[in-house]
């Protein structure tokens, strides 16, 4: 069986794209690409992300033109291969989240949504199409994230060793696969700014959309009198299940930081080391308060390129941290293929979620099938 798994994240990148083999629960990575957004196409879902700046009419049209870009992803993903539309089993797409609100506020009832039509996917492509993997959770109770911990559970869990699994995208969020667990007893939640704060900052300071190995943060030195008021942010220290977005780090949000924190007033080098700083401290608090014991820490994602932050991780633990490729995966393919496993399990009629991750009150299957349209296609 051979599928497709499609991730558009926080950090606007543009689209993940993993071709998966999938045999007797197997999950082989064949190939990876990412399909980069223009940076004018990555404007206009920003400004859409935002209550501030948001237009229905965009939103709209932007169901259907992430929905095109996708395709587009599929396009490359199967270039150079001998693979065509007819020889894919089926697409698993997360799609691009516009808002995630887990919680009840200003009487709001706790809802998600990612966008990307499904039916575009489809019908361009012939191949049966699963999205809209958050809400089921969400209906049952859950927080609708994190998603990532069935696939990891499935294609990292082991007997001898407690893992550590640490995405660092736009948001951060961890794994915790205890020795020879059960399902269960996997602890998953988001532990704050992954990539997030350091890109919005590295465009602001340095016209540039990220840190590159994290060569800025690695020149500069940490603002003590910033980083200290940075660890006072309430969902750092908040109990799991927990899960946040760009709703906490909007625009809005961190220029409204930059001001009341006065970064004017120091180097940007120097703010930028500080974020970075403050990224990793967000995600060892997180270990040393909830999980402590970990024989390793696995590091997928951007941030898993940003020299700084691995390194600075490696000093603070008293474990082994390694990155995907040292134990022979892809650090940015991870989520792609996660969305794989989650449709597969879809397509099996078996629950996606993680209870304990979520904190939903049941398993439950996640996603909504847009039916193949082969028969009107040619692959």
């Amino acid at each position: 069986m051979k599928a497709i798994g499609l991730m558009s994240g926080t950090s606007l990148d543009g689209v993940d794209a993993s071709l998966v083999d999938i045999a007797d629960e197997t999950f082989t990575l064949v190939k990876f690409v990412t399909l980069p957004y223009n940076e004018e196409f990555k404007k206009k879902i920003m400004r859409n992300l935002s209550d501030e700046t948001a237009k229905l009419s965009e939103i709209c049209s932007l169901n259907f033109e992430l929905g095109y870009q996708f395709v587009q992803a599929i396009d490359l993903l199967l270039a150079a291969t001998p693979y065509t539309y007819t020889d894919i089993d089926f697409v698993a797409s997360h799609g691009q989240t516009i808002w995630h609100n887990p919680h009840h506020q200003q009487g709001l009832v706790p809802s998600t949504l990612q966008i990307g039509d499904a039916s575009v996917i489809a019908n361009m492509t012939g191949i049966k199409t699963i999205a809209n993997f958050r809400p089921a959770d969400m209906v049952v109770g859950g927080e609708g994230a994190p998603l990532v911990p069935m696939s990891e559970y499935m294609l990292f869990h082991s007997n001898t060793k407690n893992v550590l699994l640490q995405n660092i995208g736009g948001i951060s969020n961890l794994t915790y696969l205890p020795k020879g667990c059960q399902i269960d007893e996997v602890i998953a939640f988001d532990c704050g700014p992954g990539n997030i704060m350091i890109d919005y900052f590295t465009s602001k300071y340095f016209q540039m959309p990220f840190d590159d190995g994290g060569k800025i943060a690695l020149s500069g030195k940490i603002v003590k009198e910033i980083f200290d008021e940075l660890k006072k942010e309430d969902f750092i220290t908040k109990k799991p299940p927990k899960s946040t977005g760009r709703e906490q780090y909007s625009a809005k949000n961190m220029e409204k930081l930059a001001q009341e924190l006065h970064f004017s007033h120091y180097n940007p080098v120097d703010i930028l080391t500080t974020i970075t700083e403050f990224t990793v401290y967000a995600i060892c608090y997180n270990y040393q308060k909830y999980i402590k014991d970990f024989d390793e820490v696995i590091v997928s994602g951007g941030g898993s390129h940003n020299n700084y932050i691995i390194k600075r991780m490696r000093e603070i633990l008293n474990c082994g941290v390694f990155c995907q490729e040292d134990i022979g995966f892809n650090s940015d393919a991870k989520e792609a293929i996660a969305f794989v496993v989650l449709g597969y399990l879809t397509l099996q009629g078996r629950p996606g979620n993680v209870c304990s991750a979520t904190g939903a009150k049941r398993p439950v299957i996640l996603g909504s099938i847009t039916p193949s349209q082969k028969s009107h296609l040619k692959g």
